[in-house]
């Protein structure tokens, strides 16, 4: 009987060092451990450290002294995100081309030449080339022209005074820009490119034919008219 006392009395101690610990006691004892633990990595101190170590996976890295990675989490946790700066909107950009085309689309006619920022707007008849009556006060297209040339030709005192008063005051530009309407209606815009002022006999550069599409504008300069100013201008469109 005290044989069976004394093995049941083994058994029963035994068992009771093998009964299960309260959760309450498990937690409590989890918590003192992540306390130590954050001490020891020197975090505590810090604000928010109880939020660093809320998870199981922050837990184990405080746990095995982990510090630059708790430290890291915590920055992420304090910083706020960088602002973010909308990139600014690319300027519009404005084709020279579809200007002149859609300026042209403004003007209508035959056998016509506008030049806007000389004022002239004039019709224009044929002086053929086999004319030896001097040119009246009107704008003539030249009929001795080499190909791809509209040469346009006026008096300096009246039809082609807006171009002299450029030349003579140095208004004229390159790039100024000219419109013609030929027989058909063809509305074709030219831009200047170059000018030369010659003797009246030197006619071979303003009547030369061209590789593109060109026009020529003829007038007098000098004292008395002695010498004469050639544009050259090319074809836009």
């Amino acid at each position: 009987m005290i044989t069976v006392l004394a093995i049941t009395t083994g058994w029963v101690q035994a068992a009771s060092r093998f009964e299960p610990v309260p959760a309450r006691s498990l937690e409590a004892t989890r918590g003192a451990d992540i306390a130590l633990a954050a001490d020891k990595a020197g975090i505590r101190e810090a604000p928010g450290w109880k939020h660093l170590v809320s998870d199981r996976s922050a837990e184990a890295a405080l746990i095995v002294g982990a510090r630059p990675l708790l430290q890291a989490r915590q920055l992420a946790v304090r910083l706020p995100e960088p602002a973010r700066v909308a990139a600014p909107a690319p300027a519009p950009v404005v084709k020279a081309r579809a200007v002149v085309k859609a300026t042209v689309r403004a003007y209508s006619g035959t056998n016509h030449v506008w030049i806007p920022s000389l004022g002239i707007s004039r019709p224009v008849y044929l002086f053929p080339c086999t004319r030896s009556r001097p040119p009246d006060n009107l704008m003539y297209r030249w009929g001795c022209a080499g190909r791809n040339n509209l040469y346009l030709l006026g008096h300096a005192w009246g039809v082609m005074k807006p171009l002299h008063d450029a030349y003579t005051s140095g208004r004229l530009r390159l790039g100024m820009i000219a419109i013609y309407a030929d027989g058909n209606g063809r509305i074709r815009s030219y831009r200047v490119t170059e000018w030369r002022v010659v003797d009246p006999v030197d006619a071979a550069w303003a009547k030369a034919s061209q590789p593109v599409p060109s026009m020529t504008l003829q007038t007098c300069v000098g004292p008395n008219g002695s010498l004469r100013l050639n544009v050259r201008l090319v074809a836009v469109d």
